[in-house]
C-alpha cells in the first residue's frame, strides 16, 4: 500500500498518515513545524521557491540570518517527521532553488482537490462553448437536429457540473486554515477560496432549482450555513421549505434565523435577508379552511396564555410594533417601547459569555412576571430585551422598571438592568 498523508486545510489544519492522525508532540498553533508543513503540504504537487518558502515561513520575524534559520527549520522538521514514523531521509529536499516534498509519500490535500473540481468545471464550460460555436456553423437544414443534440448535451454537462460542485461543496468544511488567518498568505488564500465556495453554492443551487430537487436545495442551505455562517445561506433552506409547502416549518425556521442573528451573534439580519425571508413567508399558501378552525389554530394554549406578558420572537415583535404604530393614528391609547440592557452590578458591560447567558435567562423570567398579560416582549441580541407597553403613562413605565428590578435582584444580585423608554410616537 502506498504511503499517504491526507491533509485538511479547510476549517482547521490536520494531517493523517496512513489513516492515523499525524500529531507532533506539543504541536502548538504557532510552531515552526506547523508553518513549514502547512506550506509544504499546500505546494506538495509543484514545489516552492526557496525565497518564497522563507517569506511564508519566516515572514517579517526579526531574525539575524533568515536563510540559515530556514535551513534549521527544515532540518528540525525532517527530524520531527522521522520521530513520527515517516520513512525516508529526504522528505523535504532542495533542488535548483526549489524545495520539494518527496514523491515516496503521496499527498491528498482538500484545497487542491477543491481547485481540481473547478478546473474540470471550466473544461466542461469550454467544451460546451466549442460545441455551440460549431453548431452555429452547421447548415440550416440540420438546425433542428443540432439544437436537440446541443440541448441534451447541455443537460449532461449540467449534471456533471453539479456532481463536481457537490464534491467541492463537501470538501469545504470552513475557512481555509481558519485558526491561522493572521498570516498574510493564508488570509489571501482564505478570501479566494471563500469566493470560490460562494460561487459553488450559487451555481449548484441554480442547477438544482432547474431540476426542482428541493430536498437537495435544502441540504445545500443547511450545510452551507454550517460551513460558512453569517453569509445568509439560510435563504436556500427557506426557499426549499416553501417550495415543498412545509409552511409551518418555514415559519418556525424564519423566526429561528432572525433570533439566531440577534441572540447568538448580536447583529441585526441584513435588509436583504429580511426582505427575502419575508418574501418567502408571504408565499405560504395555506389550505382552504373555515374561520372557526383557523381561529382555533391561532389561539394560545390555556397553560401558556395566563403566565404574564407575551414573549415572542423578534420578527413577531416587529410586526406587533408596526401594527401599534398604525393603531395610534386612529386612537389615543399611548404605547411605549422599553429597552432593557443587562450590565454588571457596577453598571459596566458583562464580559463573561456564561454570565450573559445565565443573567439573560433570569431577566427574561423577571420581565415576564413583571409586565401585564397584554404586554409583549422579545429578546434583542444577547443581553437586551424589548418590551411593548400599551395603555400606560410614562410615569407608570417607571413602576414597571421597579417591578422588574425587584424580581431581578432576588434572582441575581451580581447584575443590574439599564432602561431606555420611548413613546411609539418617538418623544425625542
Amino acid at each position: 500500500m502506498e504511503d499517504t498523508i491526507k491533509v485538511q486545510m479547510f476549517g482547521n489544519f490536520r494531517m493523517d498518515y496512513n489513516g492515523s492522525p499525524l500529531v507532533a508532540e506539543k504541536m502548538h498553533k504557532e510552531s515552526q513545524f506547523n508553518r513549514l508543513m502547512q506550506v509544504m503540504m499546500y505546494y506538495a504537487d509543484k514545489g516552492i521557491a526557496k525565497d518564497k518558502l522563507e517569506e511564508l515561513v519566516i515572514g517579517e520575524r526579526d531574525l539575524d540570518a533568515p536563510h540559515t534559520a530556514l535551513r534549521v527549520i527544515v532540518y528540525k522538521t525532517k527530524q520531527k517527521l522521522a520521530q513520527l514514523g515517516l520513512p525516508g531521509k529526504d522528505l523535504i529536499y532542495l533542488d535548483g532553488g526549489m524545495y520539494y516534498w518527496t514523491s515516496d509519500i503521496k499527498i491528498e490535500e482538500d484545497a487542491r482537490e477543491f481547485e481540481k473540481c473547478f478546473e474540470k468545471i471550466r473544461e466542461l464550460d469550454a467544451g460546451a462553448s466549442d460545441k455551440s460555436d460549431k453548431a452555429c456553423e452547421s447548415s440550416r437544414e440540420n438546425e433542428s437536429e443540432n439544437k436537440s443534440q446541443i440541448h441534451m448535451s447541455q443537460e449532461e454537462i449540467d449534471e456533471q457540473k453539479l456532481q463536481l460542485y457537490l464534491k467541492a461543496f463537501y470538501l469545504y468544511k470552513g475557512e481555509f486554515l481558519a485558526p491561522y488567518t493572521g498570516e498574510t498568505w493564508i488570509a489571501q488564500e482564505a478570501k479566494r477560496y471563500h469566493q470560490m465556495f460562494c460561487e459553488c453554492v450559487e451555481n449548484a443551487a441554480e442547477i438544482v432549482r432547474r431540476k426542482k430537487e428541493w430536498k437537495m436545495l435544502e441540504m445545500l442551505g443547511n450545510y452551507a450555513t454550517k460551513a460558512d455562517p453569517l453569509n445568509e445561506w439560510e435563504l436556500l433552506t427557506m426557499e426549499a421549505m416553501v417550495e415543498t409547502r412545509r409552511y409551518d416549518e418555514a415559519s418556525e425556521f424564519y423566526s429561528k434565523v432572525v433570533d439566531y442573528y440577534l441572540k447568538e451573534c448580536g447583529i441585526y439580519p441584513s435588509a436583504r435577508l429580511m426582505e427575502i425571508l419575508e418574501k418567502y413567508s408571504n408565499q405560504m399558501n395555506h389550505t382552504y379552511e373555515i374561520l372557526e378552525n383557523i381561529q382555533e389554530g391561532m389561539n394560545e394554549d390555556d397553560n401558556i396564555k395566563n403566565k404574564g406578558g407575551y414573549f415572542c420572537s423578534y420578527p413577531v415583535f416587529r410586526g406587533i410594533y408596526q401594527t401599534s404604530v398604525r393603531m395610534m393614528d386612529r386612537t389615543d391609547v399611548p404605547v411605549y417601547l422599553m429597552l432593557c440592557t443587562l450590565v454588571d452590578k457596577d453598571g459596566k458591560q458583562i464580559q463573561s459569555e456564561n454570565e450573559m447567558n445565565k443573567y439573560s435567562r433570569q431577566l427574561k423570567e423577571c420581565i415576564g412576571e413583571s409586565i401585564r398579560h397584554s404586554d409583549v416582549y422579545a429578546k434583542y441580541g444577547k443581553i437586551q430585551f424589548l418590551i411593548l407597553l400599551t395603555g400606560i403613562s410614562r410615569e407608570n413605565c417607571e413602576l414597571v422598571q421597579n417591578r422588574i428590578n425587584y424580581q431581578f435582584r432576588k434572582k441575581q444580585p451580581r447584575a443590574s438592568v439599564k432602561y431606555h423608554v420611548n413613546s411609539v410616537i418617538c418623544e425625542l
